[in-house]
């Protein structure tokens, strides 16, 4: 090689010395967020909206006005949610893909921050182990698919996680502010995402116990304080709402209590797994493998606590962002073993693969299949017809029909006398005796459950078709009855 060939190299050695060192940095982060990407966008608009996501249609449909009437009523808690969905619809419209795509966005970058974070506590090989083995988890790929706020709220956590560790590493108030903020963010998000403050007060405690700062308690206790007080708001209407915003929420037994970590990842077998490994870990550091310990353990633990001693609270969604901590243990047992990485990677995914099939089929995410239904409706609709709904979560069957025809006709609402959004709630208000109609061909929308599927009309609607109407059309759906009814002629 001559002097001037060494020479014209010479520069792009220089210019690839910045990439070279910033890949160990970058690809634990991209790479299992990109996987993300492909995860995520895979079966993205096949289930149709369910039934908390008619809520959030509903609700993003209606003004800021509204919506803060709406939090007076119920869902106080992800008001600012709904708000936000507000107007990203109305900027990108409200197709399935539109009003899920937040979701997977923030989800997407949760698992780049999972990465981070296990890059700055164990290394690189852990940081891309962990972030993968929580792309492979069935439970956080259905809730990056869904229009609600759980995929946001795993994002601020992980998030708040990530910086309140950036915090103890190199304490000053700025950095604690930044954690305050995504705290702030997180409980603004869903309420419940502040019990990762408890295992973010272990972690606390064991460094103000170990000596590294002695005023990181009072740090912490300051701005957890003003993130709280910021959230108040919300914390207070959500106590409010408690009785009829949860009364759904089973109560609390053992068996949830020894099924509850295959709930929380989605799939029993790959839970079980990850928690193996996670209890298989060894480290150098071992404070710190009890303090990603306790970030695991304890919202869950908190949780059901509270539910065993109040009403039950108990929701496994509601702790989603444990199985970070959990998945960065089990790459931490992992660590250096790159055979057995790939076969752990490989069990995991296969697995959860069949969960994963699940949770993407048309009616995955509750309630009927209302592209059906509107197909249904669409192909024997006649001018003139109505509609009429069931007693149960009719509020949900309202907004599934009005969403899935909402560019299309649609039959007369027939019991409607003001809208849920005039009425300040999720549930319209009907004419009260609910036969106040005389439409020549009427269609029934219900709920269908064990037994007689037609069990969810109620005694008015049934007296009112029994004794004026022969019925004509009959389709029975997953979770849903579609009838016609047609006006007997003397």
């Amino acid at each position: 090689m001559t002097a001037a060939t060494m020479i014209e190299a010479a520069p792009g050695t220089v210019r690839a010395a910045p990439a070279r060192r910033l890949w160990p940095v970058l690809y634990p982060s991209v790479l299992p967020a990109l996987a993300m990407v492909a995860v995520g966008a895979i079966g993205l608009t096949r289930p149709a909206l369910g039934w908390d996501e008619h809520a959030t249609w509903s609700a993003a449909e209606r003004t800021p006005g509204q919506i803060v009437d709406l939090a007076r009523s119920m869902d106080g808690v992800i008001a600012p949610y709904y708000l936000f969905l507000h107007f990203w619809s109305t900027a990108f419209g409200d197709s399935v893909a539109v009003l899920r795509l937040p979701s997977l966005i923030a989800v997407v970058l949760g698992v780049g921050l999972v990465g981070e974070l296990g890059r700055r506590l164990f290394g690189p090989g852990v940081g891309l182990t962990g972030a993968l083995i929580v792309v492979a988890v069935p439970q956080l790929s259905r809730y990056a698919q869904e229009a609600r706020a759980y995929g946001i709220a795993f994002f601020f956590g992980v998030l708040a996680t990530l910086l309140l560790y950036v915090a103890v590493g190199r304490p000053t108030w700025w950095r604690f502010a930044a954690y305050g903020t995504a705290l702030t963010l997180l409980g603004c998000t869903h309420m419940m995402g502040l019990l990762v403050l408890a295992g973010h007060a272990v972690a606390v405690a064991v460094r103000w116990w170990a000596g590294h700062d002695r005023r990181l308690p009072v740090r912490w206790l300051v701005v957890v304080l003003a993130a709280i007080a910021l959230v108040s708001p919300l914390i207070r209407l959500g106590l409010g709402q408690r009785g009829t915003q949860l009364e759904w929420i089973a109560p609390m037994d053992l068996h949830q209590v020894l099924i509850a970590p295959g709930v929380i990842f989605g799939a029993p077998t790959a839970g079980l797994l990850i928690v193996g490994l996670a209890f298989a870990a060894r480290s150098d550091q071992p404070l710190l493998l009890g303090e990603l310990a306790a970030l695991a353990a304890f919202p869950p633990v908190v949780l059901i606590a509270v539910s065993f001693v109040t009403s039950p609270l108990w929701v496994p969604r509601y702790v989603l962002v444990v199985i970070v901590p959990l998945a960065l243990l089990a790459a931490v047992a992992l660590r250096g073993l790159r055979w057995r990485t790939a076969v752990a990677l490989l069990l995991i995914v296969a697995s959860g693969f069949e969960v994963h099939q699940a949770v993407r089929e048309p009616d995955a995410h509750g309630g009927m299949d209302f592209r059906r239904a509107a197909a249904i409706i669409t192909a024997g609709q006649r001018p003139g017809d109505g509609v009429v709904y069931g007693r149960v979560g009719t509020w949900s069957l309202r907004a599934g029909l009005d969403y899935e025809l909402r560019h299309r006709e649609k039959p007369a609402d027939l019991l409607l006398r003001r809208s849920a959004a005039e009425a300040g709630g999720l549930d319209a208000v009907e004419c009260p005796e609910l036969t106040c109609f005389d439409t020549a061909r009427v269609w029934y929308v219900g709920a269908r459950r064990a037994g007689d599927p037609m069990a969810d009309m109620g005694d008015a609607l049934r007296a009112k078709f029994a004794a004026e109407y022969r019925r004509t059309g009959y389709w029975l759906l997953p979770l849903g009855t579609i009838a016609t009814y047609e006006r007997r002629t003397a």
